[in-house]
């Protein structure tokens, strides 16, 4: 009877603790291509790659680029040209109550169900110790 007091109380708990999980994700700018002054025939490249992924609230968008200034930048800083010839973006960032269910967030039912899983296991556990 212990065994079975002890292991509700356990799933109790993880279940309880187990929906405030958070995940974030980290994208880097341009994909593979990095944050460079695109081709002339390209101006649009990043506004294409940042309509094409779905940004959260505590998601980090990482610019990879050589050498520069890492000073902070303002409108009106900034090297002379780059923005008319296409190194800009716009990110749309949704709040997570907005945000629908999205491909890229499918590892959180792998991690869901493997957190089931060390539940059962800790219960079970549980079980042999009381």
């Amino acid at each position: 009877m212990n065994c079975v007091r002890a292991t509700l109380f356990l799933l109790t708990i993880f279940i309880c603790f187990g929906h405030f999980s958070v995940s974030a994700f980290e994208f880097q700018v341009g994909g593979t291509k990095d944050w460079v002054v695109p081709p002339t025939n390209d101006s649009k490249i990043y506004n294409d790659w940042a309509s094409g992924n779905r940004f959260l609230v505590g998601d980090t968008i990482r610019f990879k680029y050589k050498k520069d200034s890492v000073m902070e930048v303002t409108e009106e800083d900034g090297a002379s040209g780059h923005c008319q010839r296409g190194q800009r973006m716009i990110v749309k960032v949704m709040s997570l109550e907005e945000s629908p269910s999205r491909d890229r967030r499918s590892s959180g039912s792998r991690a869901a169900v493997f957190s089931v899983f060390v539940q059962f296991v800790v219960s079970y556990v549980a079980c042999l110790l009381f």
